[in-house]
């Protein structure tokens, strides 16, 4: 570790415990007047009028007692700021960013945690989301963000950290409620959510969404879709309850990718978005022809049963079919074309060329059945208090794509792309690929209470991971004859590729947790995560044999490991109202390589290894009845390693790509419960984040953005009006990323709302 590093460390660790001892000084000089506040039952911190916890199989209780950092999105934040999409949802919490998931805007299905990628850690309910596709928030009672390697509750990879929806769910009052939305780009929804309470103990709900909108500000983007979901509970409120919610969605969108970076001749140049360089942002570089038509079906069922007040047992279960057809045309502007050169030359007769690629349309159906059993038993041990959880966690996923020949690039004026006519496809399936997964977990974790205010916390998971994938290729990707096969040279009609991992994952998690009072709590965590070879079945992840001369690949290394160290504090201030959560982290990722033995080449993981180190602010509820705040900061900085390898030592001290060093999320609003403002809605929020690398090079890069965004609404009698703006300083930024192309955010952009309750 050098010394500048070391010092860096220690300061953003100082500030970050001095901000604590601040925070905590007003509740340490009441402590005195608290003593026996837990015998007399004392009430739980609130925020937004409810009791913030995490409800997951396997990681339960007020989010003040986790050992690690978990931001909420509420559902009141979710109206307020007319959320549609998880994507954002996720606008709300600093530190995740988006990467150009396959969609385009408004999508988000690809995110970065703590500079990791948490494509395949998203969850509905605790169990995972197997497949992709664009997640509409129509049916979220909230969103949870659990920052920090989760692995030991969640599962293999979720290395920095995990996303978490939780489903409206049914309950024993009648209630309705529907909005209807337009806005600006042919913006229009609508959203019914009903409940009716059959019996004393039974409750059947049902939401429903239709929605469709433009992007104001790109050319030829558009999306619809709709979707609903019906819930049935039996014995709720009851020791022993079962319910089933079933989740339908169906989409047909515009795939929008973006625009591309301006590459340059000239090695110094740090490449930048064209439309950093005058071009519009609303230039589209697709085909009408591109696609993403998706049917998505989801069955989960929740069981519980408290068999006293130390027992209680639960068995989740989720199965789900996902189909999707997608077919997108990828950006480009590279030094053969000249197209960097050319656009910033300042000369008009020199037409700046874009290399665009078709790709040929791929089909694939995912399907999963997961289970989640626990049993949580809270007797004391040895007359200490103590909360141990045991249980498995079993899965099988399947995914089955086809992909078509792609066809030959288009060369485009950068200014002036044509859409038409539609590229030459050859119509011919060139690849098949089934890949079969198999996950079972046994974990246990237990809390031990030393004394009434020191606990240790600590849990291990066991996994066996097994993946097989066959893939048959008939033609190349371009539709060419095949003319070598398993690195055998000769033509062949078919090439068959089998490749298979098998893995036994052990990820263990230690927390010593000081709570001095009830409204107080200081962790320290380490955990480990483990992402194995072919983790991501749904997300295209591919295991390959080996090519010619090697005799091993990608598949026969270690996974990844990473290691992270959390030291954090949390506060409830304000009666309760609001919760203050602090964090400074570590994470160490490691990339194993081998040498392989006939080629004598470093085969390595696809990441080189990385150290991040970073410290996280969130402040979420309410100063005053009428005064709701939810703001998040995160500081990372997350810098490449030396890992043996070539890649690997060139990049050693560069920024980790996707990651901004800084980010800022914040939302206040304004809601008077008395006098003659009462009913008035005063809401603002703003993004900031820094800079952002798109390549472990560090040559390509976002410029920072900040964003603001409004709400005004008033509600009356049953009734309730509102109109959000976005973007309101038009700012030209950019919502996803990924290497050599990013997708610029909407314009500005407004919605205007009414919603009836009774």
């Amino acid at each position: 570790m050098s010394g500048s590093s070391f010092n860096s460390s220690v300061r953003v660790a100082t500030v970050s415990l001095a901000a604590a001892m601040i925070m905590a000084g007003p509740a340490l000089a009441a402590e005195a007047d608290d003593a026996g506040d837990a015998e007399q039952g004392r009430e739980p911190i609130l925020v937004n009028g409810h009791r913030e916890e995490v409800n997951l199989p396997t990681v339960r209780g007020p989010i003040i007692d986790v050992p690690q950092m978990v931001n909420t999105i509420s559902a009141e934040t979710l109206r307020d700021r007319q959320v549609v999409s998880l994507e954002q949802a996720l606008r709300n919490v600093a530190g995740v960013t988006t990467q150009v998931g396959e969609g385009g805007a408004l999508n988000g299905d690809q995110f970065v945690i703590r500079g990791q990628s948490a494509k395949n850690d998203i969850f509905t309910d605790g169990l995972r989301d197997f497949g992709v596709f664009t997640r509409d928030a129509f049916n979220y009672e909230s969103v949870e963000v659990l920052k920090g390697s989760s692995s030991t509750a969640l599962g293999r990879g979720v290395t920095g950290g995990a996303i978490n929806t939780t489903s409206k769910q049914p309950r024993t009052e009648d209630f309705f409620s529907a909005t209807g939305g337009i806005g600006s780009a042919d913006y229009g929804r609508i959203t019914v959510d009903a409940n009716k309470g059959l019996t004393d103990t039974i409750g059947l709900r049902l939401n429903f969404m239709a929605h469709r909108n433009d992007v104001v500000d790109r050319d030829d983007i558009w999306a619809r879709r709709w979707g609903f979901a019906p819930s049935l509970g039996f014995g709720l409120g009851t020791d022993t309850s079962f319910t089933l919610i079933y989740f339908h969605q169906e989409e047909d969108r515009q795939v929008d990718y973006g625009v591309p970076v301006a590459e340059t001749v000239d090695p110094d140049d740090i490449h930048r978005p064209v439309t950093e360089f005058g071009v519009p942002r609303s230039t589209y570089y697709g085909f009408p022809g591109d696609q993403d038509n998706v049917v998505v079906n989801t069955l989960t069922a929740k069981f519980l049963h408290q068999a006293g007040d130390w027992l209680t047992v639960t068995s989740d279960t989720k199965l789900g079919a996902y189909k999707r057809r997608f077919r997108q045309t990828v950006p480009g502007c590279r030094d053969d074309e000249q197209c960097g050169d050319f656009l910033l030359d300042g000369d008009p007769t020199t037409v700046p060329i874009s290399r665009t690629t078709p790709r040929g349309a791929y089909e694939q159906t995912t399907k999963g059945i997961q289970n989640v059993t626990t049993v949580n038993l809270t007797k004391p041990l040895g007359g200490m208090k103590n909360d141990l959880i045991i249980g498995w966690d079993m899965s099988y996923q399947t995914n089955d794509r086809s992909d078509d020949a792609r066809p030959s690039p288009e060369l485009q004026d950068l200014l002036n792309p044509v859409g038409s006519p539609l590229p030459e496809y050859p119509g011919v399936v060139y690849l098949n690929r089934d890949t079969r997964a198999t996950d079972i977990a046994f974990f246990v974790d237990d809390r031990l209470w030393l004394t009434p205010q020191f606990s240790i916390n600590a849990g291990i998971r066991y996994q066996h991971y097994k993946v097989t994938q066959e893939e048959v290729a008939f033609f190349t990707n371009t539709g060419g004859v095949l003319a070598e096969c398993n690195g055998v040279v000769g033509a062949t009609a078919a090439c068959v590729v089998d490749g298979k991992a098998t893995h036994d994952l052990w990820s263990p998690k230690f927390s010593a947790i000081w709570e001095p009072s009830e409204t107080m709590t200081f962790y320290a965590t380490y955990s480990k995560a483990l992402n194995p070879p072919g983790n991501s079945v749904a997300n295209g992840d591919t295991l390959r044999t080996p090519s010619d001369g090697d005799t091993i690949s990608r598949t026969d290394l270690d996974p990844e490991s990473t290691e992270t160290f959390d030291l954090g504090a949390k506060f409830g201030l304000f009666g309760n109202r609001m919760l203050v959560q602090t964090a400074v982290y570590q994470v160490n990722r490691h990339s194993p390589v081998e040498i392989d033995p006939v080629s004598n080449n470093l085969i390595a993981s696809s990441e080189p290894k990385q150290r991040l180190r970073g410290f996280e602010l969130g402040v979420s509820g309410a100063v005053t009845p009428e005064f709701l705040l939810n703001v998040n900061y995160a500081y990372i900085n997350a810098k490449y390693r030396r890992d043996g390898t070539e890649d690997g030592d060139e990049v050693a001290g560069n920024q980790v790509r996707y990651v901004p060093e800084h980010a800022v999320s914040g939302w206040a609003s304004y809601k008077p419960t008395t006098g003659v403002l009462q009913g008035l809605e005063i809401g603002g929020g703003m993004n900031y984040q820094s800079k952002v690398y798109l390549n472990p090079d560090n040559n390509q890069v976002v410029p920072s953005y900040v964003s603001f965004d409004a709400l005004l609404a008033y509600n009356f009698g049953k009734f309730r009006v509102a109109l959000n703006g976005y973007n309101l300083s038009n700012e030209l930024y950019y919502a996803q990323v990924n290497s050599s192309r990013i997708v610029p955010a909407a314009g500005r952009t407004f919605v205007g709302t009414i919603g009836v309750a009774f």
